[in-house]
């Protein structure tokens, strides 16, 4: 179950915060650099190293992390990696020396998409620009266009929850990042971005571990691009998607799709309150 909420999780972090802005299709992006290493302090609860390597503006990303964290009275230490392509996301485990690859939900959003007529494509870029404010902001959150300059980069705010995050203009990726919630206090701040070619090895799943699929977790994302889709090609669909980001219960069927079952429809609000405990940390 798990698994198949972090698989939503993702699909709503990757649609959502992008819903402002179109260009070929509604859901690429493109970063003000081809190449780039962010390297990254972490502070507070927990404390360590993180490493950010991108590739071709952004299409490919590959994050490694050690960290160790410490909570009433318990260290629990983290080595991983994570890497994400136009098609798959992987995570691997160093610890553990497993991996899982599941696809990338941004790939199903753009299938959807180009199956569509040309009339229902403007439909749905019609609905993004009207939706226009990004997710955090529906739900409470307060967002600051180009708030600060953060190693040269001009930077949004997004408060919520707790949680401060400024992320590079119309992106994803983050340069610091405090938050203080619940008993804990974090922070994650870019100390260095090297624009320089970054090595293929990095890109490269860890040598002797096998990622392992998971086509429940892929099938429930296929579904939401199914859904998402249905909803933006229709006249009424920018209405519609922010009635759903209130009340995630009421997202509708794709064609052919099964009603949600009282399982699924649990998951479903678990991945929001999830969602909306992580705005901001959009990667």
């Amino acid at each position: 179950m798990f698994i198949k909420k972090c698989s939503l999780l993702l699909a709503l972090s990757l649609l959502l915060p992008c819903l402002a802005k179109a260009s070929a299709t509604p859901w690429e992006r493109k970063l003000p650099f081809k190449a780039a290493t962010i390297s990254y302090t972490l502070t507070g609860t927990e404390t360590g190293t993180e490493t950010l390597y991108v590739r071709e503006y952004g299409r490919e990303t590959a994050k490694y992390r050690k960290t160790t964290m410490s909570m009433m009275g318990t260290t629990t230490t983290t080595d991983t990696v994570e890497i994400e392509s136009p098609d798959w996301l992987y995570d691997f485990d160093l610890t553990t020396r497993t991996g899982t690859k599941t696809v990338n939900p941004q790939k199903y959003m753009i299938e959807e998409y180009q199956r569509l007529s040309a009339a229902e494509k403007k439909q749905v870029d019609e609905n993004i620009k009207k939706i226009g404010l990004p997710m955090g902001e529906a739900m409470g959150g307060k967002i600051e266009q180009k708030a600060a300059k953060i190693l040269g980069f001009e930077c949004d705010k997004v408060q919520m929850m707790g949680t401060t995050v400024y992320s590079i203009h119309d992106t994803g990726i983050p340069l610091k990042m405090e938050m203080n919630m619940m008993g804990m206090s974090m922070k994650h701040e870019a100390t260095k971005v090297d624009e320089g070619a970054v090595a293929a090895k990095f890109f490269e799943p860890p040598m002797g571990i096998e990622a392992a699929a998971d086509p429940q977790a892929d099938a429930m994302t296929r579904s939401f691009a199914q859904q998402t889709i249905a909803t933006l090609k229709s006249p009424d669909g920018a209405q519609k998607m922010q009635e759903q980001r209130a009340n995630p219960m009421m997202m509708p069927q794709a064609e052919g799709q099964q009603a949600m079952t009282p399982e699924e429809k649990q998951e479903m609000e678990e991945a929001m309150e999830m969602l909306k405990g992580m705005m901001g940390n959009q990667k």
